[in-house]
């Protein structure tokens, strides 16, 4: 049966249920950790009701806290912990009983199956994005962050699984598939596999078999390994249970991915050739490949900062709260310039989005700043790629439409012409201007002659990307891009202070909960050192809503003190509460 505590519930100050645990001393300490400003923001937005949902509202023994079970997997995240780090961390740590509320003795113990069931509930229910914008949006909304600059990259990270070459990758599925089939169809693999086929892909170790190929011999043994695999593919086809299992679409995934069938001859694919969303490991299937970093995924990060320029002398003296707006963790091989877009659009969709966004060139496409524009936002990227053959200098072209105002000469063209279906230009020039023009006689100017006059067809992309490149040589764009590297420091962060370059799982579901959940540590530590150097701590609408009501009881109970004296003036929580009113 589902319970979760409501931890809204106003109290007034003194009379808290944890004072008699702790004494005001630690608690000032307490306030002002990382266990302060959890309790303060990130605790009251851990939805609750979301996992409640798993449970009965009205069958079974009630559950462990609900709120605890989150707040103590969203910690597990963030402190990179193993299930019985975090089973020690919440029965014997002050700071996290602090900053979990949980001070009775019997919510602190946690199995570590009830410790598991809640982060698998979790993950399939997705919350972890879901935490994360709530918390964010919060913070964002409380310390009146500034997200009009903001930048934007990617960093590597790999999931629990081990790094294959071609020859173990075959071998290993191969014998993941033998296993499973040897172990759930016992008579249909006894009956079917031979011994001098399975033997070399079930040796007990390791490394099995071709564990220790030489280079001479791997092709021979890519072969050989591909001929076994299509061999069983075609001698289990007939099998529809074992069709459906997971390990024989894993089998049939690789054959395809690495391997070909011309005739009767088993051919291996060049490794070149081979896409890099391809199988990496069977044991995590979403894994893919990065042709600069390898395999595993990628987390795209989104932050604000601030420019220094922007910055007052008032400003200089007093931090600011930067926080990471948007995390996507997503497979290895999907291209940075794709990012853009979802980005965008779930800032936007926040109320975070930034007036500039600075990304580097993988992001720089030109449908990536019309893409930017359509947000209303100033992509700050360098274009990708090498410099074109096509050259404009000396035409002046029209910064919004792209349309030729006057060519290298300086003479502006009679008419342009657009073609939107195609997106190009077409300028054409008066006969006269062109016919003695000794740019165009030694083949300088790139206008021809045709049957309507002097033309010169060209493509707005083509313009937009040459009037780009001429202004990353400026200082203008130079001052703004400078500043893109910072998120390189928060890069550096994510993947060794919060330990996210090797996480402890497999799968896309659960990298992605912990991938994001590291995001909000992020933004947790930040606020955490804000507040430290500021001595800032904002209110929250329950509190002021406590002083509130505090101020209006203060007349009332100063009026009927002796009565209230009388009735309960020998209750132990009477002194604490005369003394908060008086």
């Amino acid at each position: 049966m589902q319970y979760y505590r409501n931890r809204n519930n106003l109290t007034f100050p003194g009379m808290e249920t944890w004072r008699g645990s702790l004494s005001d001393r630690k608690v000032s300490l307490l306030e002002k950790s990382w266990a302060g400003i959890f309790r303060k923001y990130v605790l009251p937005k851990l939805p609750a009701h979301r996992l409640a949902e798993n449970y009965s509202d009205q069958m079974g023994r009630p559950s462990k806290d609900l709120v605890t079970c989150m707040g103590a997997v969203v910690l597990q995240q963030i402190f990179d912990l193993t299930d019985e780090r975090t089973q020690k961390q919440l029965a014997f740590n002050q700071e996290w009983h602090y900053a979990l509320d949980t001070f009775e003795q019997e919510q602190q113990l946690l199995s570590l199956k009830t410790l598991w069931s809640v982060r698998q509930a979790m993950t399939a229910i997705g919350l972890d994005q879901e935490i994360f914008e709530d918390i964010t949006d919060h913070l964002a909304d409380e310390f009146k962050v500034d997200t009009r600059f903001q930048r934007l990259d990617s960093v590597h990270i790999y999931s629990n699984m081990a790094r294959l070459g071609r020859v173990r990758l075959l071998s290993r599925t191969l014998s993941k598939f033998l296993r499973n089939v040897r172990r759930q169809y016992r008579e249909i693999y006894e009956a079917v596999v031979s011994d001098d086929l399975s033997a070399p892909y079930l040796k007990e170790g390791s490394t099995g078999y071709f564990g220790n190929v030489k280079p001479s011999e791997t092709q021979q043994c890519l072969v050989e390994i591909a001929r076994d695999i299509y061999g069983l593919i075609e001698t289990f086809a007939e099998y529809a249970d074992i069709h459906e299992m997971y390990s024989y679409k894993l089998l049939e995934r690789v054959f395809r991915e690495q391997c070909r069938v011309e005739g009767d001859e088993v051919i291996v694919i060049p490794a070149k050739e081979i896409s890099s969303a391809s199988l990496q490991n069977p044991s995590d299937s979403e894994a893919s490949y990065d042709g600069h970093k390898g395999q595993g995924y990628q987390v795209q990060i989104q932050e604000t900062f601030t420019p220094e320029d922007k910055e007052s002398e008032e400003a200089d003296k007093e931090p600011v709260l930067n926080l990471i707006t948007h995390v996507k963790v997503e497979p290895a091989h999907e291209h940075d310039s794709t990012a853009l877009k979802p980005a965008l659009e779930d800032v936007e969709g926040r109320n975070l989005s930034p007036e500039e966004l600075l990304a580097d060139a993988a992001y720089g496409s030109d449908e990536n700043v019309l893409e930017a524009c359509s947000h209303s936002v100033e992509l700050i990227a360098p274009v990708p790629g090498r410099k074109g053959e096509k050259h404009f200098d000396g035409f002046v072209f029209s910064s919004d439409t792209q349309e030729v105002e006057t060519c290298p000469a300086g003479n502006s063209p009679v008419r342009v012409r657009a073609n939107r279906r195609k997106g190009s230009l077409t300028a054409f020039w008066d006969g006269s201007a062109c016919e003695e023009c000794s740019l165009r006689k030694c083949g300088k100017c790139p206008v021809v002659k045709g049957r309507r006059g002097y033309h010169w067809q060209y493509l707005s992309r083509d313009v937009r990307i040459y009037q780009r490149r001429k202004a990353e040589d400026g200082d203008t764009f130079k001052n703004k891009y400078r500043y893109r590297s910072g998120i390189e420091g928060t890069n550096s962060r994510y993947v060794h202070m919060l330990k996210a370059k090797r996480l402890r799982y497999r799968g896309l579901e659960p990298v992605r909960f912990a991938g994001t959940i590291k995001a909000l540590g992020i933004n947790l530590f930040r606020t955490v050192k804000y507040v430290r150097e500021t001595g800032k701590l904002t209110e929250t609408r329950a509190a002021l809503g406590l002083n509130w009501a505090v101020n209006h009881l203060k007349p009332v109970f100063r009026s009927f003190r002796r009565v209230f004296q009388k009735l309960w003036g020998g209750s132990p929580g009477f002194a604490r509460l005369a003394s908060v009113l008086s």
